[in-house]
């Protein structure tokens, strides 16, 4: 047996559910294990520094100066970076704090809110804590990425794929197509007549989640999930990023719901009552990709 390649992975700002989705490959994951060995993981052994290896993993997003410290460490001790989530990918679902500014978040959530007990109405404070940075950034903007598995959390069969090709020495690339050219739901009118929140109603368990006027964003998002939540009756988030060709997954899924709420066919559709009717159009629209979109971007020293 050959010498196994050596791999170093670190979470940032993350859940741990890219962690839980590379122990979900199960007997999979032996022959992976066959050929890589992993060096550094803090998740799983008590290892201070990663050393030099041949492929680094990290998730999460940066949001503080400790993730930054950790992915420039990453990057500088790997041939090959990947980005595993939607947060290393894109920001994730914590880059919507990103349209907030940073003091009035914490003065939410450390002394405005009602179920908050801050007697000395101080925000919290010690002398060697990590300092916040102003927003949530994916890895991409400070380092150079090499591989993107993005998914919240990605599917084990996407991290099984991407590892073996990189193993033999062949690219990894993601799926060109959609979320909508994967769902086996039944697409004919698309009209929206209505539009309903994921608890109105009862879905026809063929019909495309879409035309019945749930706000299901697989027309804008990458394939390679399998259409798992239209499957399971639930709309598709996004967690997937934008598709292959589009400028970003908002202003694509904006696009989409005006076109089938009518606008494209009768100029004269009431556009003050779609904008009513479309709830929270930054937890639908951009749900895992505000750090990356049109609504925030900005320009941040890359180390080459």
């Amino acid at each position: 047996m050959g010498e196994k390649v050596k791999v170093i992975e670190s979470w940032m700002g993350a859940c741990a559910g890219c962690e839980i989705s590379v122990l979900d490959l199960h007997e999979a994951l032996l022959p992976v294990l066959d050929k890589i060995e992993f060096v550094y993981i803090p998740v799983l052994m008590d290892t201070k520094h990663p050393p030099k290896a041949t492929v680094g993993i990290v998730s999460g997003g940066v949001r503080n100066s400790d993730n930054l410290h950790e992915l420039l460490e990453i990057r500088k001790n790997c041939d090959i970076l990947i980005a595993l989530g939607s947060c290393a990918c894109f920001g994730g679902t914590p880059g919507m704090a990103n349209l907030y500014d940073l003091n009035a978040l914490l003065e939410e959530v450390y002394m405005t809110t009602k179920s908050t007990k801050n007697d000395i109405n101080r925000l919290p404070y010690m002398d060697g804590l990590p300092t916040l940075m102003p927003d949530m950034r994916p890895a991409s903007d400070y380092v150079k990425v090499d591989v993107m598995i993005p998914g919240c959390g990605p599917t084990p069969a996407m991290i099984g794929a991407a590892i073996m090709s990189l193993l033999g020495g062949a690219p990894y690339e993601l799926s060109k197509k959609s979320v909508c050219d994967e769902c086996s739901r039944v697409k004919s009118e698309r009209n929206i007549k209505k539009i309903l929140r994921p608890f109105e109603g009862t879905p026809d368990d063929k019909k495309c989640l879409f035309e019945q006027g749930y706000i299901c964003s697989g027309a804008a998002t990458r394939a390679g999930c399998g259409a798992a939540c239209p499957a399971a009756g639930a709309a598709c988030r996004g967690c997937f990023g934008k598709c292959e060709n589009a400028p970003e997954q908002g202003a694509a899924m904006v696009s989409a719901v005006t076109s089938c709420y009518g606008l494209d066919d009768d100029p004269a559709t009431d556009l003050d009552k779609m904008v009513a009717d479309i709830y929270d159009p930054i937890g639908n629209f951009y749900k895992y990709t505000v750090p990356v979109s049109f609504l925030t971007k900005k320009a941040v020293e890359k180390v080459k």
